[in-house]
């Protein structure tokens, strides 16, 4: 057997063959996802990459690295790599009709498409869904579409959409809410995958690590984990609260009410900053109910509560005394790794428990995502545009209203499959692959057919770019420079640039420099507005804009400590000058600044924290319950009729399986236990109780159907299941790539349901009515 293996592997197509030679170290910065860790590259001869480790002195990872980060290097060398570009020349979706092309021939077509479009004043038949939010490419497609006139750029749904609805609401701020969980001694996590990947994951590595520790120098801290499912992090928390699906926010809310009759609330800090508490008067001048008298109702009185959470009611009691008495303790939530966002009302309601926390004050543990201060040369350079740049609201979906707009790529493909609006013309991906990744994915293949012309700039084969008309290929990781703007949930300011380790080793272009080369071929305000000859000159650009700022520093010695800083207290810069900058960047180091002080950066009409919801009022939202305006439990109810689905479908995300962009690597997929995968058949976890009345044993073959559709699947028995529930990993399922991936197990987002919130117009994601019935 060991010399069958030894045969196999050697002919093996991903196996790699390094050359003998010099061994250097290159540093730079992951860009796989969102959590902008420092990394050090392994050379050979300085041409050949073959180790990946996490970089020491960096202070988001400190030395860590998630499997992901660990197995990246398999993307650079995948067999399945788009190596030119390519043009689709029989029906979309057919893969043998690809056909190589030049890129200026691409180019070229591509510019008298758009070119026809501007001249012909209906630049809104193009659009864009992007992946991108954490780095300047957002800020690039933003520019290149205002310059153009459209509206249509969207974003792959990500819970940091309803964390910044939330912060809009309450704070008067577009920017994500933020939690400093290192400083923390007791976290109340609502269904937050903190152990998972939740925000940035090696941060949370590295916090989880420092609360078994030393819980901000005051003994371990503690870690409740409230959701459904003995999740990872439920497993690894202190406490696990188990809780009937989509009933967490009722839980908070019966927290609430605890604190609110028992007074063990901040009463100074709510009564002197926070409007909506009590009762309040709204824009039209009637006086109406505050969040006390919602959260005293008999709605959320623990026995009630109890009822329908499955939490016994003195747990509840000892839950809200624990939390309200506990120094450093924060509320923390989100649906899993932060992939989905929340349900508006739910969202505030999690967010209640921190005002009542008193958590928003200077210094407390609940903030905002902070701002890099690019803006100056960003305003300079939007401001020579030729006529100025059209004055478009990005992400618009036309004819929709709803009272506070979020992310609108569920309304804006409704709208377009329905034929509510003309067929698009040109439609850009970048950096997704919304026909998998996409929470009920049947909604962009149907959207795809009133799309002319869909342009992919995938570095590799996926399910979106099969059915793209051209492919613009983009680089792989770390063969273009890219940075990092933020962390998500992340209360300090941060910057990254990750430099190219490896010359590219296809014949791509990065997708800055092709938005820079068609703004420049348009011509007029579009070319003013994007001036720079590549992506590198623009990224240069804004550090440049960031040394003048003289704000923050970077983080350029081991063992600083960025979970420290306080508003309060300003950091000195330690670099000379833009030039300065980019080469400490460069060299694998980060810029932060100080956390933002909530209080200061407040912009409600009242000057104070809001729990009322007076901006939604002001824009049409106008009804005589005063619930309407304050948090409060409102599920969105799945559709389907219960008789025929009588249970409840969730899927999760594991650290082990990218369930996102990018397909899970070969290395990654090997560390799947064989009760996730085995061999080409997913299981989904059931509690006994559940599957023996439907016949079913450990292993057993079953069909698993929901109005969305139905698959095979394989049945895992699990006393971490909630009774009356189906839980399905992510990240399975595709139906592209090569034939390691291809062909394992089911995509969850093929059968999940979005229910759309009707104040934010938002795809959610909580669970799918669904049968199981043996196969």
């Amino acid at each position: 057997m060991a010399d069958d293996t030894a045969i196999w592997s050697q002919n093996w197509s991903w196996r790699p063959s390094p050359e003998r030679g010099p061994i250097t170290t290159v540093p730079t910065v992951c860009t796989l996802c969102q959590g902008g860790c420092g990394i050090q590259a392994r050379l050979v001869n300085g041409n050949r990459a073959i180790f990946l480790e996490g970089n020491p002195v960096h202070p988001v990872n400190a030395g860590g690295i998630c499997p992901l980060g660990a197995a990246a290097l398999q993307y650079l060398y995948a067999p399945y790599r788009i190596e030119q570009p390519m043009k689709q020349t029989r029906a979309r979706g057919e893969a043998a009709g690809f056909q190589p092309i030049s890129w200026s021939e691409a180019l070229d077509d591509l510019v008298k498409r758009l070119a026809r479009l501007k001249s012909e004043g209906t630049p809104g038949g193009v659009a864009c869904i992007t992946g991108s939010r954490w780095n300047s490419m957002d800020d690039l497609w933003a520019r290149f579409f205002s310059a153009y006139g459209s509206p249509g750029l969207f974003k792959m749904p990500s819970h940091s959409d309803s964390l910044r609805a939330t912060a809009k609401l309450a704070l008067g701020k577009d920017s994500p809410l933020a939690f400093a969980l290192e400083n923390a001694s007791y976290v109340l996590s609502f269904g937050a995958a903190l152990v998972e990947g939740w925000g940035a994951p090696a941060r949370m590595q590295a916090a989880f690590m420092r609360w078994q520790k030393n819980g901000a120098g005051k003994g371990a801290a503690k870690l409740v984990q409230v959701e459904s499912r003995c999740s990872m992090s439920a497993a690894k928390a202190d406490q696990w609260v188990p809780v009937v699906p989509g009933t967490e926010a009722l839980l908070a809310l019966g927290i609430a009410h605890v604190m609110v009759k028992e007074n063990l609330y901040d009463a100074d800090f709510v009564s002197r900053g926070v409007l909506g508490f009590e009762d309040w008067t709204d824009m039209q001048g009637k006086v109406r109910s505050g969040f006390k008298k919602i959260a005293l109702s008999a709605a959320y009185a623990p026995d009630q509560v109890a009822a329908r959470t499955g939490v016994d009611a003195a747990k509840i009691q000892g839950l809200a005394r624990e939390f309200a008495s506990t120094a450093n303790a924060v509320a923390v939530w989100g649906g899993g790794q932060h992939n989905v966002p929340g349900n508006i009302y739910h969202e505030m309601s999690f967010f209640a428990l921190n005002v009542l926390r008193g958590n928003l004050k200077s210094g407390g543990l609940v903030s905002l995502v902070p701002d890099v201060p690019f803006q100056p040369a960003d305003d300079q350079t939007a401001a020579s545009a030729e006529g100025g740049a059209p004055q478009v609201k990005l992400g618009s979906v036309p004819g929709t209203r709803v009272p506070l707009p979020g992310n609108g790529i569920y309304g804006f493909l409704d709208i377009l499959t329905r034929g509510m609006i003309p067929p698009l013309e040109v439609l850009f991906v970048h950096d997704a692959n919304p026909a998998y990744s996409l929470p009920e994915n049947k909604i962009f293949k149907a959207a795809l057919d009133k799309v002319g012309y869909v342009v992919s700039m995938s570095p590799y084969m996926d399910e979106t770019a099969m059915t793209a008309d051209l492919i613009l290929p983009n680089h792989a990781a770390f063969e273009g420079f890219e940075d990092v703007v933020g962390l998500p949930g992340v209360p300090y300011a941060y910057y990254a640039v990750s430099r190219p380790i490896l010359k590219p080793r296809k014949d791509t272009k990065h997708s800055g420099d092709v938005v820079l080369q068609l703004s420049k071929a348009l011509g007029g305000n579009v070319a003013a507005a994007l001036p720079w000859a590549s992506y590198e000159e623009y990224l240069k650009n804004r550090v440049n804009a960031l040394a003048a700022s003289k704000r923050g520093a970077v983080a350029d010695k081991k063992d600083i400590d960025l979970s420290r800083l306080q508003s309060s207290v300003s950091v000195s810069p330690n670099f000379k000058d833009g030039t300065d900058l980019w080469k400490k960047l460069t060299g694998g180091f980060c810029w932060y600044d100080v956390p933002v002080d909530v209080r200061s950066a407040l912009d409600t009409d009242s000057g104070k924290i809001e729990l009322a919801f007076r901006a939604i009022q002001g824009k049409g939202l106008n009804v005589e319950d005063d619930q309407v305006y304050l948090p409060h439990f409102k599920p969105l109810p799945p559709s389907g009729d219960e008789k025929e689905y009588p249970l409840l479908l969730l899927s999760y995300g594991m650290l082990s399986l990218s369930c996102e962009n990018l397909a899970n690597p070969p290395f990654m997929t090997k560390t799947l236990w064989d009760f996730v995968l085995k061999k080409n058949d997913l299981f989904v976890e059931v509690n006994p109780s559940t599957a023996g009345p439907l016949g079913m044993s450990e292993g057993s073959k079953a069909v698993l159907k929901t109005p969305q559709g139905e698959v095979a699947v394989r049945v895992h028995l699990s006393q971490a299941a909630r009774p009356g529930a189906i839980y399905m990993p992510q990240g399975l399922g595709h139906t592209a790539y090569d034939e390691y991936i291809q062909g394992k197990g089911v995509n969850s987002n093929s059968v999940v349901e979005v229910q759309v919130d009707p104040i934010t117009g938002m795809g959610t994601v909580w669970a799918t009515r669904a049968q199981l019935r043996r196969a």
